[in-house]
């Protein structure tokens, strides 16, 4: 049972527990492999990322504004699986994290900007339903990180103060704002800083 300060561990998904489902160097890989210019396409991934990572677009219907705006020679589904195939779940930190809810007694919830249709490919993949007490998606609550009514809904779903909380993160501007809400805030830069850090909060860690 948990006797110390904390009730909730938060983390983000991707750069803590994997891969990030998309970001500028997956966008470049793509791009390489399918022999696209990513110069070209990179104005038209700004303009309809918003709305797909808030939930309003489908994961087909952004990659067919973003890459299909003329014929290709590749398929929308080969693109898609190319990108599911980039995601890598991070083994020995899923492990790491369920250890230290079971031997501090904690709740383990997560909170990532993710678009539709790359979130439950990842679930599967990772695991991470047999690690999470509950899982808040950008696309399923129709706000990102760093909006705070997304971290102030996940207070309210666990019934814990921020005082209690614990938010790890690999960006620091999102570290930064949940230390403004009162969380206890941890930058992740690799899993054996975050153990160490861990254990500084008197988490058991070994």
């Amino acid at each position: 049972m948990n006797r110390g300060k904390f009730r909730v561990l938060y983390s983000d998904i991707g750069g803590v527990l994997g891969t990030n489902g998309w970001d500028t160097r997956l966008r470049r890989r793509l791009c390489h492999h399918f022999q696209i210019d990513f110069d070209e396409v990179e104005p038209r991934h700004q303009l309809m990322f918003d709305s797909y990572e808030r939930g309003f677009l489908t994961l087909e219907d952004y990659l067919r504004y973003v890459f299909f705006d003329r014929s290709r020679e590749f398929t929308l589904n080969e693109v898609r699986e190319f990108t599911f195939e980039q995601s890598r779940a991070w083994p020995e930190t899923i492990a790491f994290f369920k250890k230290i809810k079971e031997a501090n007694g904690l709740k383990v919830a997560l909170i990532s900007n993710e678009g539709q249709g790359i979130t439950e490919h990842r679930m599967g993949k990772f695991g991470l339903r047999d690690l999470a007490d509950f899982i808040m998606v950008s696309h399923y609550m129709h706000m990102r990180k760093p909006d705070r009514q997304i971290w102030k809904l996940a207070l309210n779903l666990a019934q814990a103060s921020p005082e209690e909380s614990i938010y790890v993160d690999d960006r620091e501007m999102f570290v930064s704002v949940a230390a403004e809400m009162g969380f206890t805030a941890v930058h992740h830069v690799s899993l054996e800083e975050t153990r160490t850090r861990f254990g500084q909060l008197g988490l058991k860690v070994d």
